[in-house]
């Protein structure tokens, strides 16, 4: 009998869909059969316990027996799921354990960035091979946002997605036979990068330029608010991942990053431990003009299990009701990607990041709604040491409240509160705390709690 379960440890809120997808594409690509009818991802709860784990149910694989999900952080350019096939749970730096499937998944379309979708991820397939080099990696694009696939895509996402084909990434929810193929030779990387329209006047173009000892690529790593940093993410990807690109069609001499903006004060302070520094001293780039710091090391570990953060417990209340019948309106739950704003008609809205009076739009971590009683919720997510700073930031939302939630959602009964990680607390939960899960994982409701919230986790075999 074959012992091994199926292991998924993701920075992500986890959705059925997107889980759905993983578990087909580990079926095909590692020779195993996936049946199911709908998966259920459910918590782990005993006596009124979490364990920091989620069983995904209602799927049968041939060889594996259960389907487990924990939720981790990454030290750096962390993918969004990794897939192990092992009996038990992965060991923080083990030295023996590795990831069959390395995941990223957006719902970034190329109608809403060309950037982001494809260049500010980058740098994570270039990351990871320093851990785990044997890993299959996949860019998933989810089905969340609607696309076109009889429209041509921008040269940004034909180029980045042709460099992440070459360095052998497999792309999901993307027509890859249509319009993408990976390149052959440096030239033709080259070519294609030089041909695309350049940036408005005033940005730095990354251009590619080859001498017989060097190649040499522009891209401004520092952003204009913060002079000499490191801190142009789309930059960061989109530089390393052409370098990889480059080491990987046979470029052995030196590559030189120019026009970057970082100072050299900068690169001393830090002794190396950005994750572009990371990845110079990996592919042995340079910046122009600087030293470069010498001994770089990388973190000791890739990811590590949550137990900080307050996302478990928002994240666990997401989950819990969502499973007991619950609608998500909008979620950023901490660290994780960045939501639409669902109206009760099923539309989707990109919120933006300024309100109708120019003020920064300030969003729960959260908003939930039960449609039988018309309760909608917007949590905030805080951890116990940051509690009061929560219980003010909620009393901020009279925007998302006024102009979406009162807009699409009239008539709803609206309570804004909290949920609340760590710590050891038994006591008296403050009125705006609506769940409280402890370092042990010890779940408390409030017990003025509404009735869909109750409901939901007495399911779960919470009885106070």
């Amino acid at each position: 009998m074959n012992n091994d379960n199926i292991w998924i440890l993701t920075e992500e809120r986890p959705k059925n869909h997107v889980i759905t997808k993983i578990l087909e594409l580990y079926a095909r690509d590692f020779n195993d059969s996936f049946k199911s009818n709908g998966i259920s991802i459910e918590p782990i709860i005993n006596n009124e316990t979490f364990d920091f784990t989620y069983e995904v149910k209602n799927v049968t694989l041939n060889f594996a027996n259960k389907i487990y999900l924990k939720t981790v952080s990454g030290f750096s350019s962390f993918f969004d799921f990794l897939l192990f096939k092992q009996p038990d749970a992965p060991i923080e730096n083990s030295s023996t354990e590795a990831p069959l499937m390395a995941i990223e998944e957006t719902k970034t379309g190329d109608d809403e960035s060309r950037n982001t979708g494809v260049s500010q991820r980058g740098s994570k397939f270039v990351f990871i091979d320093e851990f785990y080099p044997n890993a299959k990696t996949y860019m998933l694009y989810n089905e969340e946002h609607a696309r076109d696939d009889n429209k041509k895509p921008s040269d940004t996402s034909i180029f980045g997605t042709n460099i992440l084909l070459t360095l052998g990434a497999t792309i999901i929810g993307k027509e890859t036979d249509r319009w993408f193929k990976p390149f052959k030779t440096i030239d033709e990387v080259i070519s294609f990068k030089n041909k695309m329209r350049k940036p408005p006047k005033g940005n730095i173009p990354i251009e590619i330029t080859k001498y017989n000892d060097h190649i040499e690529i522009s891209g401004r790593l520092s952003k204009p608010a913060n002079e000499g940093n490191i801190g142009h993410d789309p930059n960061i990807g989109g530089l390393s991942m052409i370098s990889k690109c480059l080491r990987t069609l046979g470029w052995d001499k030196d590559i030189i990053i120019t026009l970057h903006g970082v100072s050299q004060d900068y690169v001393d302070r830090t002794k190396g431990k950005n994750k572009f520094l990371y990845i110079c001293n990996s592919l042995n780039m340079s910046l122009d003009g600087l030293t470069m710091p010498k001994n770089v090391s990388l973190p000791e570990n890739y990811w590590h299990y949550e137990r900080k953060s307050e996302k478990v417990a928002s994240i666990l209340l997401h989950m819990v009701c969502s499973k007991h019948g619950m609608n998500c309106v909008y979620e950023n739950h901490a660290g994780c990607e960045r939501g639409y704003f669902w109206t009760k008609d099923k539309k989707e809205i990109t919120l933006p990041k300024k309100d109708k009076n120019g003020n920064n739009l300030l969003l729960p971590d959260v908003v939930l709604y039960d449609s039988k009683t018309s309760q909608i919720l917007l949590v905030e997510g805080k951890k116990l040491s940051t509690l009061k700073k929560g219980i003010e930031e909620i009393k901020g939302y009279d925007s998302i409240e006024n102009d979406y939630i009162n807009k699409y959602y009239p008539g709803s009964n609206v309570l804004r509160c909290v949920s609340i990680f760590g710590g050891n607390k038994t006591g008296h939960l403050h009125q705006d705390v609506l769940i409280y899960v402890n370092q042990s994982g010890k779940i408390f409701i409030n017990p003025n709690a509404p009735k869909c919230v109750k409901n939901a986790f007495k399911k779960e075999g919470l009885v106070h």
